[in-house]
């Protein structure tokens, strides 16, 4: 666990590269998928990310017993191999901080939060939310901000959360450049912020300075054990190779497009929805367990299945990314 007495330090040394949180994957009788998640680890650090996350996907149709359990597995299976943090947010403010703990005591290093779906409706009551919650636990935290928790944090606001000790690090995933600039503007020498969107990736990086990207599925969606196309035009413009970065990050365009096209729903400003149903339809074609969404959730129909297959396909980088799996 990182305290947050080293909190900022930590995050500024140690969260760089790709950092990312998959589904929680069930059997088809909707039960957790314990096997899975360990395979699912290890296909992440076989597709060389750098920090893996757990937790986030479908909390909404989990039991806390579920919840801690997953909280568990997952840090058994990465086993310090890459830092490992867990997401901890619940309707209940208790429940947080009780889940938050339960990270704290298997071993996590830290804990992704989001502004609660159904009490902060205002700035304030989202500061409010995180000072308080940080008060109760001694492990570091990164605030998650996002339209589908109901309510968007501004810069403001997030420089302010960037002045509780807990909080090293932010996952700025409203899809808005210039909000993410802002906030490095407003509070990045306190802490570590990522947009959470890869299309942004090469210019955050480029012209901001950005050290990771965390918390997005493209890192296992769009790369495989066999070929990381984002980690390569990465580590060019970490490198200050802007031009052969830049070849790259454009030859990701077709695929790029297909990541883009599932996740609009999760940008609407008026209700925002999270596309999980197609995310692990395509983790399944990645050669990643995955299973059904639970109920109410609906899964994804036999015709929606053949149009995103072939959707992919025509984007010309699935026999690139998984040619084995594809084959057999």
């Amino acid at each position: 666990m990182i305290h947050k007495k080293e909190a900022k330090e930590w995050a500024r040394a140690t969260m760089k590269g790709l950092w990312t949180s998959p589904m929680f994957p069930f059997t088809a009788d909707y039960q957790l998928d314990e096997v899975g998640m360990r395979h699912n680890v290890d296909y992440m650090i076989k597709s060389k990310v750098s920090g893996i996350g757990f937790g986030f996907s479908e909390p909404w149709v989990c039991s806390i017993e579920e919840r801690k359990r997953l909280m568990e597995i997952s840090i058994d299976a990465v086993n310090k191999r890459v830092p490992a943090y867990l997401h901890a947010t619940d309707h209940s403010v208790e429940e947080t901080i009780n889940l938050i703990r339960h990270a704290q005591n298997v071993g996590a290093d830290a804990v992704m939060v989001w502004a609660p779906y159904e009490w902060a409706k205002s700035q304030q009551m989202v500061i409010d939310y995180f000072e308080y919650v940080a008060s109760k636990v001694d492990i570091a935290m990164f605030p998650y901000n996002t339209y589908h928790s109901g309510i968007a944090m501004t810069p403001e606001t997030i420089a302010h959360l960037a002045k509780i000790p807990n909080v090293c690090a932010v996952k700025d995933a409203v899809n808005d450049v210039a909000h993410t600039v802002r906030a490095m503007e407003l509070c990045g020498d306190q802490v570590v912020i990522s947009t959470a969107v890869e299309d942004h990736l090469l210019t955050m990086t480029l012209q901001f300075g950005q050290q990771i990207l965390l918390g997005a599925t493209s890192v296992f969606l769009m790369q495989s054990p066999h070929c990381q196309p984002i980690q390569d035009y990465f580590d060019l413009a970490r490198a200050g190779k802007a031009a052969e970065a830049s070849k790259k990050y454009y030859e990701l365009s077709p695929l790029r497009d297909v990541w883009k096209g599932i996740y609009e729903s999760l940008w609407n400003k008026k209700g925002a929805l999270h596309p999980l149903p197609l995310i692990k339809y395509w983790m399944e074609l990645n050669g990643m367990a995955a299973g059904p969404v639970r109920p109410p959730m609906h899964n994804v129909t036999e015709q929606q299945r053949v149009e995103f297959r072939e959707r992919l396909q025509q984007s010309g980088w699935m026999e690139r990314l998984n040619p084995q799996h594809l084959k057999a």
